[in-house]
């Protein structure tokens, strides 16, 4: 019964960032998040952390172009300190930020999934388990 409640936590929280508005970009770590979440259907900005700037800089260049950003980096370690340091930059820039999403989703998939690149591996792991077909996903 855990898969399945944590297979329709995370769909909702993907669904709920797809309805979010269109202008507000989401904040990941690398290439392979980017590609996870191009892979679920998210049409909007992403914009990776690890890009070769520094993380101020990156939340600098958004100042004026957004007034809110998602963060959705991974719920290890790392990617703890990594969302405490954009929401910093965030802050410093007067740009809103979202962690919910986040949060969210560690609380579905802490035991299941530590990154956000593994969520579709996720998904059709739990597909294949549950006998269901959740059709774009």
């Amino acid at each position: 019964m855990r898969l399945k409640e944590e297979l329709e936590g995370l769909l909702e929280v993907l669904e709920r960032i797809r309805s979010e508005k269109k202008d507000i970009p989401v904040i990941v770590e690398g290439k392979k998040d980017v590609d996870a979440l191009r892979g679920l259907g998210l049409e909007r900005r992403i914009i990776t952390i690890n890009s070769g700037k520094s993380i101020f800089r990156t939340v600098e260049e958004l100042r004026g172009k957004h007034d809110k950003v998602i963060i959705l980096t991974d719920w290890d370690s790392f990617g703890g300190k990594l969302c405490y340091k954009i929401k910093k930059a965030c802050e410093s820039n007067m740009i809103e930020y979202d962690v919910e999403y986040r949060k969210t989703l560690i609380k579905f998939l802490k035991k299941e999934v530590k990154d956000v690149e593994s969520i579709p591996s996720f998904i059709e792991r739990a597909k294949r388990e549950l006998g269901v077909n959740i059709g774009k996903y």
